[in-house]
């Protein structure tokens, strides 16, 4: 028999935020387990726009536009500036202001589309997905209207332990927030063991309330294995958005090529990709290195662009904030980076990235802001790569499944299964 599940989801395609990944591989594959999503999420209104993520949805899927007037763009580029403007400066005010974040002013109207669909019937399951963190307000909200009506609760990112908060009381309110959430919710999947470990923590929930969901990657769209361009500069590429404390990992990186520079490393050497988008400080510390040539600031591009951007790559680099935050969590990239199995240098502190890559044996991990290590690294790739001995992490079929979007979906509607 097919149940329902309401997911409430600020973030859905078209849009392209880096969030949308999990939550469309998850609308994707729960029919195939018996559960038939029905979406509430933002109205699409410009924005970082990825249509070809629409193709990956199952033709009946029922989504219900809840209009935000606040924020025209996505959650991301309403959480992140590329330079300081007039409106970035104003989105930092309001963070203050609208506490979890700015998209507080869409829930009344997501709730009420919630509701409605709620009181039609069918629904069996509600399911909210943050961040934004206002979506389990959202939830919280629904619970409290619905008690009958089983809530899970998924969270890709840290909450009120996101050493981004700014100041005490913003931390008070935002674990107010997050500790009647999780009190409510009937389960709590998380990303991450390490982003589960804090919450037990943190708030002292039981262990059995809440469990980890990785991040992961959908075979379907990585492209069988080719062999990186075996003539030209050693490429390094990085997918993703650098911005916030993301930006200011950078700094060790940008601070490594100049050392080798300064040793007559050319842009015929050694070019490094960086797509995504930036904070001002990335491109203000890139400046010199781009006017090289040796590094390229790419804008955002769709999903499926960047997975070819990947894949023109000698050696995929992954960037992590150096904090609590890059300890704990894993972006989703890191699995596409296994799955096209070129080798990764990881910039990021020890946490659960670094202890990956080393059991995947896919790389190098060093820390975001050790420039001796960085240059180290780059040393040794680019001596590889001269030699041609730089070879790829290719690894047996098996090795990554438990990171495929099927076998993660299937947690989740097992998870589903437990709480009807």
């Amino acid at each position: 028999m097919m149940r329902r599940v309401l997911i409430v989801a600020y973030d859905f395609p078209p849009r392209g935020a880096t969030g949308v990944i999990r939550v469309t591989k998850f609308a994707r594959y729960l029919p195939e387990f018996g559960w038939q999503p029905v979406v509430v999420a933002a109205a699409v209104r410009g924005g970082m726009l990825d249509e070809a993520l629409l193709a990956q949805l199952p033709p009946e899927l029922e989504v219900l536009r809840v209009e935000n007037r606040f924020a025209p763009g996505n959650a991301a580029a309403g959480r992140h500036a590329a330079s300081p403007t007039l409106g970035a400066r104003l989105r930092q005010s309001l963070r203050r202001l609208f506490i979890p974040d700015p998209q507080l002013l869409w829930v009344p109207g997501a709730v009420r589309a919630a509701s409605q669909r709620i009181e039609q019937g069918g629904i069996d399951a509600l399911m909210t997905t943050a961040p934004p963190y206002s979506v389990h307000v959202a939830g919280l909200w629904l619970k409290r209207r619905f008690p009958q009506l089983p809530w899970l609760m998924d969270l890709r990112d840290i909450w009120s332990e996101n050493p981004t908060i700014p100041d005490p009381l913003t931390y008070k309110l935002q674990a107010a927030w997050e500790r009647a959430c999780l009190r409510a919710a009937d389960h709590v999947t998380t990303a991450t063991d390490g982003q589960r470990g804090l919450i037990l923590r943190s708030f002292g929930i039981p262990p059995t309330h809440i469990s980890t969901i990785t991040n992961g990657f959908d075979p379907a769209d990585v492209p069988a294995l080719v062999p990186p361009p075996d003539r030209g500069p050693l490429r390094l590429t990085h997918v993703g958005s650098l911005v916030g404390n993301r930006a200011a990992a950078t700094q060790g990186l940008f601070a490594a090529l100049e050392r080798l520079v300064a040793q007559g490393v050319t842009a015929d050497e050694l070019e490094m990709r960086l797509v995504g988008v930036f904070d001002a400080e990335v491109y203000q510390w890139s400046q010199p290195l781009v006017e090289r040539g040796i590094v390229q600031l790419v804008p955002f591009m769709p999903y499926a662009q960047a997975v070819g951007e990947m894949t023109a790559a000698h050696v995929l680099l992954l960037i992590t904030a150096n904090d609590r935050e890059g300890r704990l969590s894993h972006p989703n990239k890191l699995f596409e980076y296994f799955a096209l199995g070129r080798p990764i240098l990881a910039l990021t502190p020890e946490g659960d990235v670094a202890r990956l890559v080393r059991e995947a044996d896919a790389g190098q991990a060093v820390p975001p802001l050790d420039v001796e290590q960085i240059v180290a690294a780059l040393q040794t790739l680019l001596a590889e790569h001269r030699a041609r001995t730089l070879g790829s992490v290719a690894a047996e079929a098996t090795r990554f499944a438990r990171f495929e979007r099927r076998e993660l979906t299937r947690q989740l509607a097992a998870r589903l299964d437990e709480l009807v």
